[in-house]
């Protein structure tokens, strides 16, 4: 089960780009040049598609990222791609999240690129294309790493990426409880 994201049964319909679409997909190869493998830094979490991730470290073999903290600026968010990797379990017949000690795919958030990707929401979001994307700090209210649609705590519990939402929130799978977005930068 996820931290930000609990999957649903996958709805029975045709997969629309850009509406119904799994934490971590992306729209367009073009911004995934930019996408970089990625180890998680701090093994006691276990990280999530979609899931805005801080920069812990990095060399010219690979990045180590880790679960926002307070710590995150703009500069050291990377969002984790959904691609073809190791997986946890496969519970709800679709890959939830990559496994532990297999490398997993990012891009980071000031790469030069036109980008978009699909990402949880935190509960009770609304948001609207356009919108600025903020990134929960974990202090205060907020949920580390969750996406919000307006700042948190007056600012200091959350940082603006320098994203925007592409459209409102969808429910990609049967569970109406958890929402996705697509944001771009």
């Amino acid at each position: 089960m996820g931290r930000l994201y609990v999957y649903g049964r996958l709805n029975r319909i045709a997969n629309v780009p850009g509406i119904n679409a799994l934490p971590g997909s992306y729209t367009v190869a073009h911004g995934v040049q930019y996408g970089e493998s990625a180890f998680d830094a701090d093994a006691t979490y276990n990280l999530e598609f979609g899931e805005p991730v801080e920069i812990a470290s990095e060399n010219a073999k690979a990045v180590g990222v880790k679960r926002a903290t307070s710590s995150l600026v703009a500069t050291t968010l990377a969002f984790v791609v959904r691609d073809i990797v190791g997986v946890r379990s496969i519970t709800t017949g679709v890959a939830e999240a990559p496994a532990s000690n297999v490398p997993l795919t990012i891009v980071k958030a000031s790469a030069p690129h036109s980008f978009a990707i699909c990402v949880p929401l935190a509960a009770s979001v609304t948001t609207a294309a356009g919108g600025a994307v903020y990134i929960g700090l974990g202090t205060g209210s907020t949920v580390a790493g969750a996406v919000y649609a307006a700042a948190q705590g007056g600012g200091s519990n959350s940082i603006d990426s320098g994203w925007t939402f592409l459209g409102t929130k969808f429910a990609p799978t049967s569970d109406t409880t958890y929402y996705c977005a697509w944001i771009s930068k």
